[in-house]
């Protein structure tokens, strides 16, 4: 290289501890080597495939809600949150608070959720989702808003994915 530093970075929140190590490690090149680990998702976690990989025991920070706009069918809810708004590429949205429930479809708009036995939300109800893989929920959003534990939006981040 024609520098004294070289600057090597690399992603890997699931595993960034062995990412880390192999960074860390002896380079070849003689050159002071800067290591940047850019691992975003331990700053939301989720609830599907962080979940399930991670080491830690982060608490999921990133939600995103729906309205119910339709029951056409006794176990069916369709939710206008779909394919635009939330990641689907490692794994279904998970609805909260509905023990039985589970997404089943995304389309561009809606999400339809399959309900269980003692699932009732009526149409106009808000449900809330965990998300798996939080990268590709952030470049679906602009500007999230922060909630503090009442559920009232305290400030927004801008993203730039």
């Amino acid at each position: 290289f024609e520098t004294d530093e070289v600057i090597v970075t690399a992603g890997g929140s699931t595993y960034f501890d062995h990412v880390a190590d192999v960074l860390t490690g002896d380079w070849p090149t003689g050159s002071r080597v800067r290591t940047i680990l850019r691992s975003g998702c331990y700053l939301t976690h989720d609830d599907g495939l962080y979940a399930r990989t991670s080491p830690l025991s982060l608490r999921a920070a990133l939600r995103v809600w729906g309205q119910v706009v339709s029951r056409p069918e006794p176990r069916l809810a369709l939710v206008a949150m779909g394919r635009r708004d939330v990641s689907f590429d490692q794994g279904m949205p998970t609805p909260l608070g509905l023990p039985g429930g589970v997404v089943d479809k995304l389309n561009d708009q809606h999400a339809f959720v399959r309900l269980g036995p003692h699932d009732t939300p009526a149409v106009g109800a808000w449900l809330e989702f965990g998300i798996s893989h939080p990268c590709t929920t952030f470049d679906k959003w602009q500007l999230i808003p922060v909630l503090d534990d009442d559920g009232i939006v305290v400030d927004l981040v801008r993203t730039f994915f």
